[in-house]
């Protein structure tokens, strides 16, 4: 036994290995390097919330007008009540929350941090005119479907 704990190793810390190392600490560091040059540009886009929430509500309000029996602007053009399949759907602003109301119950909060929003309707589209806290104001036309009962 005291023969195997006699035999080490008495080369040293070779030129090679400090090579090999300093090789995969460069690899680590690029790799660091570019994680943060990737991530600066995505933190970036995805942190504007708001213009994300807005697509959010253009997308679920074309599908809402995509079907509908009848449609109407209530409230001096404040709220879009419309009739499909699903009941009376009324788009109101309640506080600083644009919300979706089915049969007059519930609320389905679709666009948060308005100001004021109102909308127009020419027959075949509706243009919504929404002013958000920051008094940033976002305008968006959306086509209305009818479909006979």
């Amino acid at each position: 036994m005291r023969s195997f704990m006699k035999m080490s190793n008495e080369q040293g810390y070779t030129f090679l290995e400090s090579i090999f190392q300093l090789i995969v600490m460069t690899i680590f560091i690029h790799l660091f390097i570019l994680f943060f040059f990737w991530k600066g540009p995505i933190e970036q886009y995805y942190t504007d919330y708001s213009s994300t929430e807005w697509e959010l509500f253009s997308a679920d309000l074309q599908y809402l007008l995509s079907d509908v029996n009848e449609i109407r602007l209530a409230n001096g053009g404040r709220t879009i009540r419309l009739k499909n399949n699903r009941g009376l759907i009324d788009i109101e602003q309640s506080g600083t929350v644009i919300r979706k109301r089915v049969d007059t119950t519930g609320h389905i909060p679709l666009v948060t941090g308005v100001k004021e929003a109102t909308y127009t309707f020419d027959g075949m589209t509706i243009t919504a005119y929404v002013t958000m806290l920051n008094d940033s104001v976002k305008v968006r036309g959306f086509a209305v479907g009818f479909y006979p009962k």
